[in-house]
Parts: structure tokens; sequence; C-alpha cells
């Protein structure tokens, strides 16, 4: 998992794993609720995980995002800002991850500048950030998630992947016909 955000000595590599805290995550269960201050980031080495809040002007759980193996999930703006959290992440299916807490992440960064290259997590956010874009019809963000993140649609219900496209799940009915899945 290190890895991917550049090269680390056999010392760091080390250091980092000795920081990680591995946890069973099971089905329904909440690793982040509303009104909490999130600390920590999570990596999923098994299971899949979504963020939703309740919206309360169409009275409905709303998709912020969607997680599965081998991706680093958080709640950026509770985390970032230190401030409660608006939304949950709850497990969708039995989970395995390795937690770092925000601590333990800033041990790291005063061991070693490399650690730095760990801001690519957070980077990672802002391609996401494309399916909200209110331009991109409802095809082209289907269409996106085909293309970038297709295990998405093994993993989770129609109905869910259409509230995190942003669309009705009729739209995405008519969607996917068109293009003939």
């Amino acid at each position: 998992m290190l890895e991917q955000f550049g090269s680390f000595s056999e010392a760091e590599t080390q250091l980092f794993h000795t920081m990680l805290v591995n946890k069973s995550v099971h089905k329904n269960e909440t690793l982040v609720r509303p009104g909490e201050i999130s600390k920590s980031i999570f990596f999923v080495r098994k299971g899949s995980f979504f963020q939703s809040y309740f919206s309360e002007d169409c009275e409905q759980t709303m998709i912020t995002d969607l997680y599965m193996e081998n991706e680093w999930l958080f709640n950026a703006d509770s985390l970032i800002n230190q401030i409660p959290s608006t939304s949950a992440i709850i497990c969708f299916s039995d989970a395995e991850v390795a937690e770092l807490t925000l601590e333990n992440l800033h041990q790291l960064i005063a061991s070693s500048p490399n650690f730095l290259l760990l801001n690519k997590i957070f980077n990672a956010l802002s391609a996401k950030i494309s399916l909200y874009d209110e331009n991109m019809n409802p095809a082209r963000k289907y269409t996106y998630i085909l293309s970038s993140r297709p295990q998405l649609l093994q993993a989770f219900p129609l109905s869910m992947i259409a509230s995190y496209l942003k669309i009705r799940p009729e739209t995405l009915s008519r969607v996917r016909a068109n293009i003939g899945i």
C-alpha cells in the first residue's frame, strides 16, 4: 500500500507498518458517525464501504462516496479541518482495514520528510469530485464509472450507484439501456 506513493527505505516501510492498526469491520458497522471528529484514515484491505448523509430536503440518504479494496477512505472535511462530521462511513460488506491515526501520520512525517508523499491520499479526493460536476450529464457520469471504477458495479446495488452519481435510479436505468447494458 505504501509503494503507490513513492520509494521508501526498508526502515521507513517498517515504521509505517508499525503505525497501522488492523481491524475487522462487520457489515453495517460505522467507522465515522455524524457529529464525530474524524481522527483516522483507513486502507481497505478487503470489503467495501460507503459514505452517506441524510438529506432533509429530499428526506433520503445520499451516497457521497463508495470505497473498495485497495483504496484509502476518510471523511475529508472532518479529518482535515478537525470539525464534526456531517456524514457517516459505513461498512457495506464484511471488511478488513488498516487504520492510520492522524497522530501517527504526523509522527511519520516528523520522522522522515519522505512521508509527505502520503499527501497523495488527500489529493485523490479531487479526482472524484469531477463526478459531482453538474455540467457532466448522467451518461458521462456512468461511463466515467465504467472506465475508471467498474468494480463498483459488482459490489454495490444500482440504487446506491445512482445516489453516488447524483441521479435518480430511473435515469440510471435509461442510461444503461442506451449504452446497451
